[in-house]
């Protein structure tokens, strides 16, 4: 079986032609799948576009309520300075008040001490004059106990100050925003 160069030529593009044919075939097939790929992808990021777009208006609705509450409470907080001060005047009024009473009870005590002694003759104090000493120390205790407590209610207010601060929260950016959408 010899055969002349004619009948190679034919056989040889016989056999490009087939191979030819499953080449288109197998890049036909390729192409398709590579389409299917690419759908789909297509449809996901359209998914997430839109996910992204309902989130925003969510996003920036949350953040405008918190910024609402925030001031709210900010308003809520300052309205109350007024009572405050007006609670530091009244402790500071009761002070000087106390310091008063203190000062006369004091004087008071001295002067009956002083009367008591030239009367008995250096006998012990009356009894009268022993419940005018320890109304004075009742008094003093009462003084300090109301001076712990306005401090104290004064140093949590200045704490708190600060940290309502913290709480506001910013709305997105309109960049921001386009660059997600993108």
């Amino acid at each position: 079986m010899h055969l002349n160069t004619n009948e190679i030529i034919a056989w040889s593009l016989a056999a490009a032609a087939v191979a030819f044919v499953v080449l288109c075939i197998f890049l036909i097939s390729l192409l398709k799948t590579a389409q299917r790929s690419l759908l789909s992808a297509r449809s996901a990021v359209d998914e997430v576009k839109q996910t992204i777009e309902g989130l925003q208006g969510e996003i920036r609705q949350l953040a405008e309520t918190i910024n609402e509450v925030t001031t709210d409470v900010k308003g809520k907080l300052q309205a109350t300075n007024p009572l405050f001060d007006a609670v530091q005047d009244v402790g500071l009024m009761l002070r000087e008040v106390t310091g008063t009473a203190r000062e006369a009870s004091r004087n008071l005590t001295h002067a009956v001490r002083r009367q008591a002694a030239a009367l008995d003759g250096g006998a012990p104090p009356l009894k009268w004059v022993r419940w005018i000493s320890l109304g004075t120390r009742v008094l003093s205790g009462l003084r300090r106990g109301w001076n712990e407590h306005g401090n104290a209610e004064r140093q949590t207010a200045e704490r708190r100050q600060p940290e309502l601060e913290s709480f506001r929260v910013q709305e997105p950016r309109e960049n921001e925003i386009e660059h997600l959408r993108h």
